[in-house]
């Protein structure tokens, strides 16, 4: 058995992450049993993005989706406050992609009762996922109406390449205000989570939904979930916002590691934006990297957050060839 640990919510339980966190349009969707809506995405990505400077770009950018948002109850997401965790002990998986349950030790005859879909997403629940947050910020569309940050917690972030400059992926299911923000502005944050109450912490509040915008996270940090969240100033020039690319919220806490500021890469033809079914795969290309909480850092490093079997948790035990063996196996080569 793994001894990875695992992190649990002590709050009132809410409707569990998917095996694949990114299969969820965080701040789109509602609960897992809503009325499912027809969907209309353009045939192309957005034309127009805030760092152009053509003197005809439109004041209201391009969205990649036509139809309104199915959200959960102002009420409940009203009283939403973030959960505390803790640490327990390892648990083995809880899903088998052959059955329904889990199959008991004396069991060895069950047969397959679950669709293929469903036997492919219990397969993934027992690989393991990194977890991080997107945030960006949706465009204002008029003096009116200020800039809007958004942020989605997902497992699919992964690296694409190194050189010239890093280049990094990862999915979102549609309709998604995240990417419609991310689409929008060109830019996002990546932030790599602490794998420790903290950083489970963060990660859990942005799985929830952010259909209110600025208040989600000043919910987030009154809830001790981060210390404080850098916003571009709503109150910026629409020149600025260009020359300044529309900047992602930054979350400063203790849950969080390193924040990657990254732009969409825009030098190839889908503009960093690839349509794969109901899903799109975001391809950016990495500008900087920030650290996180130096005062957490510098005490202990910790690695990123994990997730498996829906749950959160830490990584456990190294595997490493026996120094003989190894040694044996060189010299053969």
């Amino acid at each position: 058995m793994s001894r990875c640990r695992v992190l649990v919510g002590l709050a009132a339980e809410r409707a569990p992450l998917s095996s694949l966190v990114s299969r969820r349009g965080h701040g789109s969707s509602g609960p897992a049993d809503a009325v499912k809506l027809s969907l209309t995405v353009t045939s192309q990505p957005p034309s127009v993005y805030p760092w152009t400077s053509s003197p005809n770009a439109p004041s209201c950018r391009p969205t990649l989706l036509r139809r309104p948002f199915h959200t959960t109850s102002p009420a409940s997401q009203r009283h939403r406050r973030p959960r505390t965790f803790h640490l327990t002990d390892p648990q083995p998986p809880t899903t088998h992609p052959h059955s329904s349950a889990s199959p008991s030790k004396e069991d060895t005859t069950t047969e397959p009762t679950l669709p293929l879909p469903e036997q492919f997403r219990t397969v993934m629940r027992l690989l393991t996922h990194s977890v991080v947050v997107c945030t960006a910020t949706h465009p204002s569309s008029s003096a009116c109406h200020p800039p809007i940050p958004r942020a989605m917690t997902m497992s699919s972030f992964t690296s694409l390449a190194l050189r010239p400059t890093p280049v990094v992926s990862f999915n979102i299911a549609v309709p998604s205000r995240t990417l419609d923000a991310v689409a929008a502005s060109g830019r996002f944050n990546i932030h790599v989570l602490a794998d420790d109450e903290a950083g489970a912490k963060v990660a859990d509040w942005f799985a929830g939904g952010n259909a209110e915008g600025r208040e989600v996270f000043e919910k987030l940090v009154q809830g001790g979930g981060v210390e404080r969240v850098r916003f571009m100033p709503g109150s910026a020039s629409a020149e600025d916002r260009v020359a300044r690319g529309n900047e992602a919220p930054v979350l400063e806490g203790r849950g969080v590691l390193y924040v990657l500021k990254c732009r969409l890469l825009v030098d190839e033809p889908s503009h960093g934006l690839v349509k794969v079914r109901d899903h799109f795969i975001v391809l950016g290309e990495v500008l900087k990297i920030e650290d996180g909480s130096e005062a957490e850092r510098e005490a202990e490093e910790r690695f990123g957050l994990l997730y498996v079997d829906r749950r959160y948790r830490q990584l456990g035990d190294c595997i490493t060839p026996i120094e003989k063996e190894a040694k044996g196996a060189i010299d053969r080569e």
